[in-house]
């Protein structure tokens, strides 16, 4: 690996153990440190030469403004060719010539002094089929793995990338821890992806209502049972609409039925005041009588008096006088009462005709009413129908997504079933990279750990545990040997990537022992099976007693040493914060 700036340390890696250390020196003071010296930064350029995104979280961001270029050698079959690429132009990387039988290099631009220059992006997809065997097709699944998420593994990068075995950062999901490693251990990563869809699936079903499966159903009662009552208004209210009459002007045909209502009352009293007069007048006429001289004497005699005759003359011409002034008032009252009656007959006969017009405006009326009647009808009819409308769509979403939950449930469990028995299936498979596993622990610790590639209902469950809890650093050791197991795993395959690189992080807290026996393992197994392994450690981490114990001369695989005492002593040939000469 090189740069572009004589201040770089370059650094060449060989098949075996490697080791970077990063020592501190006696006349260093209490402030300088290790952490600026080189280690991260080494790991992030190899990242950048591989296609890596470079973001302010980066150490080598702060070079973008200083033309740095960066060069790693790299080994294809029986050719050996140089990536190169550049901060100012990140988006492009320049490959020698030798690279021209990698695949998908059709599209590739070759220049005269024979470098071609290829995207970033074509340069992953190139790196992804090379060292996972990843192609095209695998690209356009949705939540397939990619070089950049797979590489991850075998070079982890940053503090988040050392807290659990299985994941490399914060930010990667659930689905996306699943994907990976059901990938890199050999089981159906496809499986994993199906379950995320699955997910998804259920998100949209349950978003529109947060409410419980039993909240679902009584609310679905509900608006059933609703459903029921408008149905019966609608079609009432419509065939009340059909029916309608519309009665022209119909406000004064109300009138016209108040006018007749208000003169019949007013014929009615009328009546009522004719008929008490007659009955007044037929009693004045029962009570007068013609008067009687007779009877006169009579009431005198019986006094004891007698009547003259010349006083009988005069008294006859009063009773005659009263006789017929009799008759006169008798016949006045007769024509009053014939007259009353005639009236009486007339206001009924009236009665009669008004009643029937009245009736017959009134039956107008009732079988019919006016414009606005019939408008305030059809508005009615319109909320029914608008509520019936609204109250249909939602029983039809409810009931569709309870159907689509019931789809998404028993999807889980068919989808359950084939990735067990898939499983099964492919037990030589991942069952390799528990032997393996088994094999690192029983050799750090002497007691065998466990991992476990198992399923449920929410897809692949990958864990470890490690015998050995009172030890320190056994967590990083767990993945130490989950990542050199894989290593082991997949440098026998056809596509590998051929390294596996631990930062400085791995090791801290880790007792010397294991630190020692770690080493010396990898140093084994990298050898063995031709593969690179590289150790980034401080040197006070070393565990010089115990390397010297099982006989690893640890000096003879140190590729480069950095300092902190010297700016040129650290990878860059400055520290960050300094000017570089």
């Amino acid at each position: 690996m090189s740069a572009n700036k004589e201040s770089f340390r370059e650094v060449e890696f060989t098949d075996g153990l490697n080791l970077i250390i990063a020592e501190r020196s006696e006349a260093s003071t209490d402030r300088d440190s290790r952490n600026g010296v080189g280690k991260s930064t080494l790991v992030e350029i190899i990242h950048f030469c591989l296609g890596s995104s470079v973001t302010q979280k980066n150490v080598i961001h702060q070079l973008r403004d200083d033309d740095w270029e960066f060069s790693l050698a790299l080994e294809y079959g029986d050719s050996t060719f140089t990536v190169r690429r550049s901060l100012s132009k990140a988006t492009a990387v320049i490959l020698t010539n030798s690279a021209r039988d990698l695949p998908l290099m059709d599209a590739a631009k070759v220049s005269l002094n024979g470098e071609i220059e290829i995207s970033t992006k074509t340069w992953k997809d190139i790196l992804g089929q090379i060292c996972f065997g990843l192609t095209e097709e695998t690209a356009a699944e949705k939540y397939a793995p990619t070089f950049r998420s797979l590489v991850s593994y075998f070079a982890r990068s940053g503090r988040d990338a050392y807290l659990d075995p299985f994941t490399t950062s914060r930010q990667i999901r659930s689905y996306q821890k699943q994907v990976y490693n059901a990938f890199l251990v050999g089981l159906n990563w496809r499986h994993a992806s199906e379950w995320q869809v699955l997910k998804d699936q259920e998100k949209l079903v349950r978003t529109p209502s947060p409410d419980s499966a039993l909240q679902k159903r009584s609310t679905l009662a509900a608006l059933e049972n609703e459903q029921v009552r408008l149905v019966a208004d609608q079609q009432r209210l419509r065939s009340q609409v059909e029916e309608f009459r519309i009665v022209p002007e119909y406000s004064a045909v109300e009138d016209q039925t108040r006018h007749l209502t208000t003169e019949m009352r007013e014929l009615v009293n009328e009546s009522s005041i004719l008929t008490q007069k007659i009955s007044r007048y037929e009693q004045q006429m029962s009570s007068e009588s013609a008067g009687e001289i007779s009877r006169v004497k009579d009431i005198y005699n019986e006094a004891g008096l007698m009547f003259p005759d010349s006083l009988s003359r005069d008294l006859s011409d009063v009773i005659r006088f009263h006789n017929e002034v009799t008759t006169h008032r008798r016949e006045y009252l007769q024509n009053e009462i014939v007259r009353l009656r005639t009236r009486a007959s007339a206001i009924t006969d009236r009665l009669n005709l008004l009643d029937n017009q009245r009736a017959e405006l009134m039956r107008l009326l009732n079988e019919g009413g006016a414009v606005e009647d019939l408008g305030q009808l059809q508005f009615r009819l319109g909320r029914t129908q608008e509520r019936l409308e609204e109250i249909e769509k939602r029983i039809t979403s409810l009931e569709s997504s309870a159907a689509k939950e019931a789809t998404v449930a028993s999807g889980r469990q068919a989808l359950l079933s084939r990735a067990l028995l898939d499983r099964s299936e492919r037990r030589p498979k991942w069952s390799a990279v528990t032997s393996r596993f088994v094999e690192v622990t029983q050799y750090l610790y002497g007691q065998p750990g466990e991992i476990n590639f198992g399923l449920n209902e929410n897809g692949f469950i990958f864990e470890t545990k490690m015998q050995r809890r009172g030890s320190n650093g056994v967590d990083l050791m767990g993945i130490y040997s989950y990542d050199i197991a894989l290593a082991q795993v997949w440098q026998g395959a056809r596509q590998r990537a051929g390294f596996l690189i631990h930062d400085s992080l791995l090791f801290e807290g880790v007792d010397e022992r294991q630190i020692a026996l770690a080493l010396n393992y990898a140093k084994q197994v990298s050898e063995n099976l031709g593969f690179q392994y590289i150790a980034l450690i401080n040197s006070d981490n070393l565990p010089l007693a115990d390397l010297h114990e099982i006989d690893l001369r640890w000096k003879d695989h140190v590729r480069l040493q950095l300092g902190d005492s010297r700016p040129e002593d650290t990878l860059l040939g400055f520290r960050f914060g300094q000017t570089p000469s």
